[in-house]
Order: structure tokens, then sequence, then C-alpha cells
């Protein structure tokens, strides 16, 4: 071989070049290339399965995951009736029976909801899209798609209500009484919050109890509103170039003298009123137009020097990381970075020299938490946006979510101590911002760290307990000396109320029962229905309000609400015969009527739980959840796998 390669020197060489140059750019490929092809590999993986044989994909799941996010926007009542938009796999078992029974349009289906959703609320559609486009990071057909998707589940659901009770009309009639008849009144509300009620201060066991349950719920996100964990919060800073400053600087340049407005008059004619006739028509036309010329030059070349004020910024900032080496887009910073890195302070020097402007201000708060939520609020900042990202405009807020310690996300990418993208506000300020620490959201690490809310929610349970074994009590003061000598002695007020009923019109025609609100207390099924069944069996052909102060007076407990509430009954509406015709004809409000009749709720049937047992949804390579880089996802497969 050694005697071979001697004797064909020229042949040697052109060997070693073709495979050393093979070598080098497998290389570059394969380095530049793997995360794409790990990803690749991932969306093609099997993420779970169901019993009869359906696979779904990592790339499903990113897809369900971006879905549950735009039907969360919508405030679809049978949404929040089931919470199928805080979990993928009740999303995509939902959607799958549906499509299975054929109850799935296209994406016209989904665009004609959104049409009468923005019709009704009085908004742009345009505007509706691209919220819900933004939310979902999807394109507007994706997004139609997936409501198309949520107007079958809601058929699929509301077929199922509807399906399996034959009624009567009497009984049609009889339930619709029932739940369209509106009582008036006035009602006490005694809450575990408000109400005076002596209960022990809670013992530290109580409070560890409580923050195991619910430590890690986000505030309002637990049962009755219960939740510590602290949000996702930043600290950070910003510069803000003011408009105003922009504006200044082009007024007093020479872009705005009469040799450039004029030079611009002549070179845009179509853009002004036609030539007067005068002894001068070029004069006269150029001074009866002047302002209008000054007015468009004003806006081009301030357009074009906050574009060139934005560049210098992000120029900048990108000049003072050059050599710090980057792996997949996120930098390796140094230790000594927070020294090293260019101020805010310095930068807004830089950029008042250089443009001749007044130094711009520079905003900070490094030296308290700030929830990334909040971010929207401050001045602003929180209402710049920036194109870069595509067409439609992504706001600071959006950034900051996206944070790689906040898990990050690949369209997005941002880190503490680098600067992000130049920003600009819709009056034309140019915004550069840096956040300089991040806190990713977390269960409180002790009793002390949350004992002030732990303590007040401890204490609301056992006020309304306590108030619970008192009802009877209650019901006998109420009767006997009135709802006014009730809230005395709680210490809450009496407060009238106005046709409250089991089910509003507008929902019970769509399928859906809403009850309706008392003040204090808000919506509450079992109080409203309490109060409606006292109503309709009080003695009819009397005026209501001659009845027993004590026969028209009702106390029932609302455990989800934790409290208990006194009513006085002064009237009732019977229903009007007017609304009963479209009801008897209507599929959904049967199913209304059904679920009356029957014991528990149908919409037992469409519970996470019920659906993965019926589905025989089961996870590819469930894994622990601290292990997996999107929480929603981890979430997902831990409720899945418990299941």
């Amino acid at each position: 071989m050694l005697k071979f390669f001697r004797q064909n020197e020229k042949l040697t060489r052109w060997i070693l070049v073709i495979g050393m140059t093979f070598l080098m750019v497998s290389w570059l490929v394969f380095d530049q290339s793997s995360t794409f092809l790990t990803q690749l590999l991932e969306g093609r993986s099997t993420w779970a399965t169901t019993r009869d044989g359906t696979s779904f994909s990592e790339s499903d799941l990113r897809r369900l995951q971006q879905e549950t996010r735009v039907i969360g926007m919508l405030g679809d009542p049978i949404v929040r009736q089931l919470q199928f938009d805080k979990d993928p796999v009740h999303w995509c078992l939902l959607a799958k029976e549906a499509e299975a029974a054929g109850l799935v349009g296209g994406a016209a289906d989904g665009q004609s909801r959104i049409s009468e959703m923005a019709t009704t609320s009085k908004l742009p559609e345009s505007n509706l899209v691209g919220a819900l486009c933004r939310e979902g990071g999807m394109s507007p057909k994706e997004v139609f798609e997936t409501i198309a998707k949520l107007n079958g589940v809601e058929r699929y659901i509301n077929l199922i209500l509807s399906g399996p009770t034959r009624m009567s009309v009497v009984r049609i009639e009889q339930t619709a009484a029932s739940l369209l008849n509106a009582v008036s009144g006035e009602v006490t509300v005694l809450d575990g919050v408000n109400a005076k009620v002596d209960v022990p201060a809670p013992s530290d066991a109580e409070l560890a109890e409580q923050l195991e349950e619910y430590g890690d719920q986000a505030p309002g996100a637990g049962k009755y509103g219960f939740g510590y964990k602290t949000a996702d919060r930043i600290r950070l800073e910003w510069l803000v170039v003011p408009t105003t400053s922009i504006t200044a600087a082009v007024e007093a340049s020479p872009a705005l003298s009469n040799i450039e407005l004029r030079k611009y008059w002549l070179e845009n004619p179509g853009d002004f009123a036609a030539p007067q006739l005068a002894s001068t028509p070029e004069a006269a036309s150029f001074e009866s137009n002047r302002e209008a010329v000054r007015s468009k030059v004003l806006t081009k070349v301030s357009t074009d020097k906050r574009a060139e004020i934005a560049k210098f910024i992000s120029d900048r900032l990108q000049l003072s990381m050059r050599g710090i080496e980057q792996v997949n887009g996120y930098y390796s910073l140094p230790a000594d970075w927070s020294a090293r890195q260019l101020t805010m302070t310095a930068l807004a020097s830089e950029v008042a020299q250089k443009f001749s402007i007044p130094q711009p201000a520079v905003e900070s708060r490094t030296e308290e938490w700030i929830g990334v939520k909040d971010v929207a609020a401050l001045p602003v900042l929180g209402g710049a946006t920036t194109n870069r990202f595509g067409s439609q405009p992504v706001a600071a807020t959006q950034i900051i979510q996206s944070l790689r310690e906040f898990g990050g996300k690949p369209t997005l990418v941002a880190q503490v101590a680098v600067a992000g993208p130049v920003l600009q506000t819709a009056l034309g300020d140019v915004v550069a911002f840096r956040v300089t620490a991040a806190e990713a959201a977390a269960a409180p690490a002790s009793v002390d760290a949350a004992r002030e809310a732990l303590t007040k929610d401890v204490a609301r349970v056992e006020r309304f307990e306590k108030l619970e074994t008192m009802i009877g009590d209650i019901q006998k003061q109420a009767g006997d000396q009135g709802l006014s000598a009730v809230a005395q002695a709680f210490g809450t007020k009496v407060e009238p109320f106005t046709d409250l009923r089991q089910g509003e019109k507008q929902f019970l025609q769509y399928g859906l029962k809403f009850p309706g609100s008392l003040p204090t207390l808000g919506s509450d099924a079992a109080v409203a229905k309490a109060i409606v069944l006292k109503a309709m069996s009080l003695p009819s052909g009397r005026n209501i309000a001659d009845l027993p102060v004590a026969d028209r007076t009702v106390v029932v407990a609302a455990p989800e609400k934790l409290a208990v509430v006194a009513a006085r009954i002064d009237s009732v509406t019977p229903m009007h015969r007017g609304d009963l015709a479209p009801l008897l004809t209507n599929d959904r409000f049967k199913g209304v009527a059904a679920s009356e009749m029957a014991e528990g709720s149908p919409l037992d049937l469409f519970t996470l739980e019920a659906i993965t047992e019926r589905q025989g949804f089961t996870l590819a390579n469930p894994r622990p959840e601290q292990d997996s880089a999107d929480s929603d996802e981890a979430k997902s497969e831990s409720k899945a796998s418990k299941s």
C-alpha cells in the first residue's frame, strides 16, 4: 500500500485533499444542525398512545399546547366549566372523540365563529385573529382549524347530553320554569373573610399542611382560589429615547430648510394640491402648500432618524458582545460580565452625543422584583413592540416570557444580562432594555415565606366551617328579626338582588346552564337553585311580600365560595311564555333539562379522568415533572400517568 502511494504521489495528494474536505464539511454541517436534527427526531418520536392504536408525536403535543392557549383566550363557558384548556391531554382526547363522531368542520367553520365573535364584541376581526395568533404562535389558518375543533367538541358534548332522554313537553316546560323563573329580594353573605366569627389562630402545623397542599398552585388557581406559588419575576432596566427629542433634533436640522422643502415638493408633486394660477405659479404653489410639505418631510425624516437611532443602539449593543461564544443562540457570559457590560447609562450618553439630543432617560427596577405580567404596566416599555420576529408585533412582555431562565422558546431567543431587541412605541419612542435577574415561578420554601397568606386562608376555612354549624340559628334569627339583624351580628351588609335565575336564557339556548349572580357572592349554582326552589314552593295566588318573613327566608351554604347565604324572597317573575317556544325544539336545552333530572352531572363523562380511562391513554415515555423543559407539558403528563 505504501509503495502504491509513493509511486502515485499526485493521486495521493488528491485523495488527502478530497478526504479532508469531506471531513470538514461533515463536521460543520452536523455541528450547526445538531439542534435541528435533535428537534426533528423529537418531533417524530411517539409521545402517547390510545387503546385504539392511535399514536401522538412530540410535535403533536407542541401543537396541542398551542391550541389550548388559543381556546383559553376565548372565554368560552364550556371550556371554563370543564377546564380542558388547562391540559393538552384533556383537549386532545375530547377533540379526538369529536372528530371520530364526524362533528369537526374545516377552517371555514372556525373562521365563521371568529367573525361572529368580532361582530358581537364590536372589534375588528383582524385584531381578534392577530391576538389569537400571537397567543398560540400559530398562523390564521391554524387558529381557524383550532376553533373548528372547539366547535366540534361542543357539538359532541351537547349531542351526548341531549341524546339519552326523551322528555315530554310538560317536563320541558317544568324544567324551563325552574330555570327561568326570576326571583328578587335581599341577601346578606357571610363569608370566611369578612364575617365576624371567632376562630382560634391557625397552628404552624395547619399552615404547613396548607402550604404542602397548595404551595405549588398559582394564587387563584387552586381550590377556593388558594395558591402561594410566586410568579415568574424579574429585575430590569431600560433606556428611552423620547419621540419629542427625535422630532426636536429633526426640526433643528437642515432637513427642514426651505431648500430641502422645495426640493421635496418638486420631486413629489402628486402628494400635494394642484398648482394654483399666479404670476409666478411655481412659487405660489409651493408657498400655498409649504406647511403640508413641511409636515410630510418632518414625518419622513423623523422616521428615518428613529430607524437610525434604533440601528445605532442595536449595533452598539451587539458590538459590546463581540468575542463572546454562543451556543444555540445563547451567549456563554463570563463570570465578570456585570462589570464588563455596556451600561444603559453609558449607552444613553453615546446616543446623546451621536445624535445631538438630550441624554435619554434610563429607568431601573434592579432593586425590586417585578412579575413578568406586570411589565406591561411599566411606563413606555410596557407598550413598546418590535417587528423583528415577523409581521405581528412582539411586546417586551412576550420577549421576557421567552427568557432561557423561564424555559426559553426557539422563536424568541432571550436571556438574562443580554439586552433584548430595540423596541418602539406607537408614539415613536425608541426603547432598549435588559433583564438583569430572573426567578422562575416556585413554591414558597417555608411557611414563613407565605405566613400572612396562609394564615388568612386557613382562618377563612375555619370561619366557614363554624358558620356552617350555625345555619339553623342564622335561619331562626333571619326569620324572627330579619336580615338586618343577621348582617349586624356578623358585620356584613344587606344588599338587594333582582331577577336571580338558575339559568340565563342567552346561555341555555346553547346548552349551558349559567346561574345568575348575587351581590358579594357572585354566581353559584347551588345557592341560586336553593333560592329559586324555595320561591317556587311558596303559595301561589298571593302577594309574596305579604307572607311571613320566616316563610320566605332561606339560608344555605355555598361551599365553593366558603360562605353562608341568607336571602329573603320578595317577588317572583314567572318565565315568559314567549321564551318557551324556541326551547321546546332546542336539542341543546333538552340536554340541560336531562341533566337536571339525572343524578350527578352528565358532564362527568368529559372530565380528564373519565376520558383518559375511556380512551386508554398512555404516555410512551413518562418522566418526572422536574426533568421536563416545558412545565405545562410536564404537568399534563403527570396527570395522565396518574390516571
